[in-house]
């Protein structure tokens, strides 16, 4: 092969060298969903977690509350929820109001009125604890003594007893649940005197003979029954079936962030559905004794008290009974308890459940009988 050959033959074998070097171009990679990620379509990017206090007290009216805590619901949701307890639950509408917490369990008294009355940004969301039939969590008991006398049957026959309620006595929602049980057994709270006392104290109170009979409420009522000092006349889901006696409400920061408060709505109906489910026997989700062990952890009641009392009724939409808080709006306005009206501005503001509704267009809504 002549010089001039082997030069070109060499120069030939160099560029097909240089080209097989050069690395073959590749398609942008796509990270893989791990394992129980979104499907093909879904938003591959998660929420952000965000952080929601929520005020409560360690009573088992909170129990959907410290299950969608307990069991995960808020977690699922993107949601870090730190319960803080509150020892005094008037303090709870003052910190909702200075966003100190973004939501609590609130009972429509004449503090959470007169809050609304005076432009608190309160925002009415949820049921919290509703006597639903079946779930009368509180109860008129009369003391087995004055039963046993043949006193004390019902509610036209209190007069001249000695009946113990939770402070302020009338000013309190189950004052107002009975109130028209009262009108329509033709009696009314001047029949009998009442007597002012915590729901620890009625027991106590009953034994001792201090009180002819008491509104009490779990899980006093239960030990009441138990050690056999008291009879149950009537459940006050008797006396106004379908009655909310406290709600899930909303700072006016947390209602406005609809991301993030549609998140906790949407993980607390999760919750509310896989309890009833569970006092149904019917939940693949949670058993009834997860719900016991669960209240019994947040309360410091024991499982076995817990089980034998009755369970907290709650809305399976999650919706209040509006027409029964406005009932207590105009019972308390009647005693004075509420000086300056609601305005209207303040009382079309204040329902915040149009958060709930957009929820159970993607939920589903499930039958309240």
């Amino acid at each position: 092969m002549s010089r001039l050959a082997r030069i070109l033959l060499c120069s030939v074998l160099l560029a097909l060298a240089g080209c097989a070097s050069q690395p073959t171009p590749r398609a942008p990679s796509t990270p893989a969903s791990p394992p129980g990620g979104p499907a093909a379509g879904a938003s591959p990017t998660p929420p952000p977690v965000k952080q929601v206090r929520v005020g409560h007290q360690s009573i088992a009216a909170n129990t959907v509350l410290f299950v969608a805590a307990d069991r995960g619901y808020f977690q699922q949701e993107g949601l870090d929820v730190e319960l803080v307890n509150f020892s005094d639950a008037s303090q709870m509408i003052p910190s909702l109001s200075t966003e100190q917490i973004d939501a609590a369990g609130i009972a429509a008294n004449p503090a959470m009125w007169n809050a609304v009355a005076r432009g608190v940004p309160l925002k009415v969301v949820l049921d919290q604890a509703t006597f639903r039939p079946g779930h009368g969590t509180t109860a008129l008991l009369i003391r087995k003594e004055v039963y046993d006398s043949g006193r004390g049957h019902s509610l036209s026959d209190l007069r001249g007893l000695t009946i113990a309620f939770t402070p302020p006595g009338k000013g309190t929602t189950n004052a107002c649940a009975m109130a028209p049980a009262l009108e329509r057994a033709g009696a009314s709270f001047d029949d009998f005197t009442i007597q002012n006392l915590p729901f620890p104290d009625m027991l106590p109170a009953l034994a001792n003979g201090a009180v002819d009979g008491a509104v009490s409420a779990e899980p006093f009522m239960t030990r009441a029954l138990q050690q056999g000092v008291a009879v149950k006349v009537m459940g006050e889901d008797e006396m106004y079936p379908n009655f909310t006696v406290a709600f899930i409400g909303f700072s006016g920061a947390l209602y406005n962030d609809r991301p993030t408060a549609q998140r906790w709505v949407r993980a607390y109906l999760r919750a509310t559905r896989a309890y009833l489910g569970a006092l149904a026997g019917t939940s693949g989700e949670l058993s009834r004794d997860q719900v016991d062990e669960i209240v019994a952890r947040h309360t410091g009641i024991d499982v076995a008290t817990v089980r034998a009392m009755v369970p907290v009724g709650i809305n399976p939409n999650g919706l209040p009974n509006r027409d029964s808080m406005l009932y207590c709006y105009g019972f308390f306005r009647d005693q004075g308890l509420i000086p300056q009206p609601v305005s209207d501005s303040a009382m079309q503001a204040l329902w915040g459940t149009d958060i709930v509704e957009d929820v159970l267009r993607e939920l589903g809504r499930q039958p309240e009988s």
